[in-house]
Order: C-alpha cells, then sequence, then structure tokens
C-alpha cells in the first residue's frame, strides 16, 4: 500500500450555532382510582376525553397528542403482621399523553387547561427545535473554517506548506439536549391566578472536527 506520510498537522476546530426553541413537549397523565377495573378505565376515558377536548380547543392538532403509556394495576392492601397475605382493594388506571405545543406563547395556558379538564400528573415540559439541521450545517461550516485557519496559522509559524488534507473527523454533532422543566417547577395556578409564565431560553449545538494536513517539504 501507499507509504503513511510522515510529517503532518493535525487540527482540531469548533463551531457554536444557537437558536430559539420552536416546539414545546409535555407529558401529562390523568390517573384514576376505583373498586372496579371498568369503573377507573371508564372514568379516565372520561378524563382523558375532557383533556383532549381542551387541547384541541386550544388549537393543538390530533397529530401532536399522542398515547405513550397506558397501565391498569390493581391495588393492594397488605395484612401488617403477614407479609405474604394481600387483597385487591381497588384499581389504579394511567393514561399519558405527550403532547407537541407549536405556539409556545400558550404553553402556560395549555398547562393550567389539561390540569382543569382532569390531567393530574404533570411530569415535565422540555423545549427542542424540530429542524436542527440548519444549526447543525452552520455549526459544521465555522468548525471546519476554524481547523483550517489554526493549520494555516501553526503552519506559518513553522515555515512549512500544507499539503493535502488526509482526513477530516467529526467529534460531536447531533441536537443538543431538550430544556427540560422538572414537575417540581411546574406548580400551576390555582384559584383563577394566571397561568405560569414559561421561558424557553435558546438552545445551544457544538460541533467539534479534527483535520489532518500533509506538510510540503
Amino acid at each position: 500500500g501507499e507509504r503513511e506520510p510522515e510529517n503532518v498537522i493535525s487540527v482540531n476546530g469548533q463551531g457554536r450555532a444557537s437558536g430559539e426553541p420552536d416546539l414545546a413537549q409535555i407529558v401529562v397523565g390523568v390517573e384514576t382510582r376505583a373498586e372496579t377495573a371498568r369503573e377507573a378505565a371508564e372514568e379516565n376515558a372520561e378524563k382523558m376525553s375532557a383533556v383532549r377536548e381542551a387541547l384541541r380547543g386550544l388549537g393543538v392538532d390530533e397529530k401532536d397528542i399522542q398515547t405513550t403509556n397506558y397501565t391498569i394495576q390493581p391495588e393492594l392492601k397488605f395484612d401488617q403482621f403477614v407479609k405474604i397475605e394481600q387483597r385487591v382493594i381497588g384499581y389504579v388506571v394511567s393514561n399519558q399523553v405527550l403532547i407537541k405545543v407549536r405556539d409556545l406563547d400558550r404553553v402556560g395556558e395549555m398547562l393550567d387547561a389539561v390540569t382543569e379538564a382532569g390531567a393530574n400528573n404533570i411530569f415535565g415540559i422540555s423545549f427542542t427545535i424540530e429542524d436542527m439541521q440548519p444549526l447543525l450545517d452552520a455549526a459544521r461550516e465555522q468548525a471546519v473554517a476554524d481547523a483550517r485557519h489554526k493549520a494555516q496559522q501553526l503552519a506559518d509559524f513553522a515555515g512549512v506548506r500544507l499539503g493535502d488534507l488526509l482526513n477530516i473527523s467529526e467529534f460531536s454533532g447531533g441536537g443538543p439536549p431538550p430544556i427540560f422543566f422538572e414537575r417540581a417547577a411546574l406548580a400551576l395556578g390555582a384559584g383563577g391566578e394566571a397561568a405560569p409564565p414559561i421561558s424557553p431560553g435558546t438552545l445551544e449545538i457544538t460541533v467539534e472536527v479534527q483535520l489532518s494536513y500533509e506538510i510540503e517539504q
């Protein structure tokens, strides 16, 4: 095979791009208890139907409301003296949906609306950017330009010339983690208080590349 060049300049370059989130994702749940599984399921279906109706009323598309978890479990009572003895005292039905909200100004209003409609679990809210590609492209372009500049600078300082580009690698990429608000931070307004203000901030994406150039003698 070909001989590997011995004289090489390798540099890392970094690029960043930031943007404002345009999509919020909220996971809400309805949990119901009753003596029979059927009663618990019926009550749950009624409340979840009201939650979906409230969301549609606020302009959320049906395709942006997705069931993520549905369980029916017996509620057991243990005898405190005989641990192995237990009896069913009722049933718990849990239904969770993921809601995609594209109008970020209405997130607080939606949290209020779903709670009023019967949702009794708010698991958190995350903000993200639906199409990351333009940000990734910008960060990559910046990272490569940064690496090329460093390589040229090193070559100039060393009094040599850059030859062919031998290798290019990307170390990081992909989307930034979404901005996540914990459930504790989502205490909802009660008794006619204003909807909670939710501020998504900005998301930053970072890309790192490595370029290796042959040094011309």
